[in-house]
């Protein structure tokens, strides 16, 4: 595994390169490297594209990578929890 400042710097791209790429703010690339902030699942994805990796390659991303993982309930289960199965379904 490696950090997010050592990917980006192995790849050769400044915060401000790796931002662009990522549709992030640079200051997002720095807090994440500093420490002082953690990534939400959708900006490690970003990240980690634009870096060609896997979100669970990089260091700060492993919590991410976890959320990342779980499965997004759909209406239709949501539906169904309430019992409201026999239903047509909307369009």
């Amino acid at each position: 595994m490696l950090t997010l400042r050592e990917a980006r710097q192995q790849r050769h791209l400044s915060q401000q390169a790796l931002a662009d790429r990522a549709g992030v703010a640079r200051v997002t690339v720095s807090q994440i490297e500093l420490g002082k902030s953690g990534p939400r699942p959708h900006v490690a994805r970003r990240l980690s594209e634009a870096l060609d990796m896997l979100p669970s390659e990089i260091v700060e991303f492993s919590e991410a990578a976890k959320m990342m993982a779980l499965p997004r309930p759909t209406i239709l289960a949501a539906d169904e929890a309430a019992g409201e199965t026999d239903r047509a379904p909307a369009e």
